[in-house]
């Protein structure tokens, strides 16, 4: 009975959705009567622009995002940082080619900064896509950390490293390194994916040694690191490592459970993605890898593009009703190891 299958295949398609949305899109029907498990998923043999509208390629965005932060020098007012994370290469084959595009949008954008925060290989330890992917970046202030998948075993951890390593790429681990920018230094620190697995106890201590100075930024894969980053070490932190919608897939972060488990006293009303912890404000970005359909169900890929302001140098814009719920001095707006990396740096 052709009913029957075509239920089944429409369980398989939500189930493999790593990448989530608020409203569901369907599938085309199918016209493959003799469809096996052997043959494929019926999508595999589609354009991707068929399922979704655009190519996953034509779907990245660059999304603005405004911090007000304190505690940052003064010389990092309208510094910007391009946010890149979760290429997942090897998950989907087409991840590849948006991973390709990812990249050269975000050394396209001119930032001052540009992050990769992890999960660059999902599936197998072969490093040559990613490190094709990444060649437009050579030449370029890049800063990095690793992420869970990138980790999986001890070798494939250090391929990564090393092919970071070869486009120019400083791979933080548990380290810190200064930035200059406007004349000014501050420390920017990475955290280590096995950390996770640390007593609170370490993970706190080993997080309040980065940064031999001024402190301004975190970068972590996992979001719930900032959290461990005591007496308001950071002004800032960036991560990844999440999903950007309530369809719920088993086994997988999703930034629902982060609000709503994890981080959920943190959480800036109003402003999505955002999290507050006392005077450490933290963005967290969808990132831009695909599961094993093309398809992002209201969360299409994105590159953060994120511009840092020292608090109260600028006129918040916010709703009244924000203005009621937080201390003016940290207002959030959407919408906007010894060696020393400068923006200039390249030049």
């Amino acid at each position: 009975m052709r009913f029957p299958r075509l239920l089944a295949l429409s369980g398989l398609f939500a189930l493999s959705i790593a990448a989530c949305g608020e409203e569901a899109e369907s599938l085309p029907p199918s016209t493959n009567d003799d469809f096996t498990a052997e043959t494929g998923a019926p999508w595999e043999h589609l354009p991707a622009d068929s399922l979704y509208g655009a190519t996953p390629a034509e779907n990245l965005s660059v999304t603005p995002v405004e911090l007000d932060l304190l505690g940052i020098p003064d010389g990092w007012e309208g510094m910007r940082i391009a946010a890149v994370s979760d290429l997942q290469l090897g998950l989907w084959e087409g991840n590849d080619d948006v991973a390709a595009a990812a990249i050269r949008r975000a050394a396209g954008l001119n930032a001052d900064l540009i992050v990769l925060l992890g999960d660059y290989i999902a599936r197998g330890e072969d490093t040559t896509a990613l490190a094709r992917v990444l060649s437009p970046l050579r030449g370029k202030p890049v800063l990095a950390v690793l992420g869970d998948r990138d980790i999986r075993t001890d070798s494939l951890g250090e391929a990564i490293t090393r092919t970071l390593g070869r486009q120019g790429i400083r791979v933080l681990k548990n380290g810190s390194v200064p930035f200059v920018h406007g004349n000014d230094t501050a420390y920017v620190a990475g955290v280590d994916p096995d950390l996770v697995g640390e007593p609170v106890g370490d993970q706190e201590w080993i997080l309040s040694q980065l940064g031999g100075g001024r402190r301004a930024l975190l970068l972590t894969h996992n979001p719930l690191m900032t959290a461990r980053a005591p007496d308001n070490r950071f002004p800032g932190a960036l991560a990844g490592g999440v999903f950007c919608g309530r369809v719920e897939v088993p086994g997988t972060p999703r930034v629902s459970w982060v609000n709503e488990n994890s981080l959920p006293g943190s959480v800036v009303p109003g402003v999505p993605r955002i999290y507050r912890f006392d005077k450490t404000v933290m963005y967290v970005t969808c990132g831009v890898g695909y599961s094993f359909v093309p398809v992002r169900f209201g969360a299409p890929p994105e590159i953060a593009l994120v511009t840092l302001h020292v608090a109260g140098q600028r006129e918040p814009q916010v709703s009244e009703a924000a203005l009621d719920s937080m201390n003016i001095d940290s207002l959030l707006t959407r919408y906007g190891t010894t060696d020393t990396i400068s923006a200039d740096s390249a030049n």
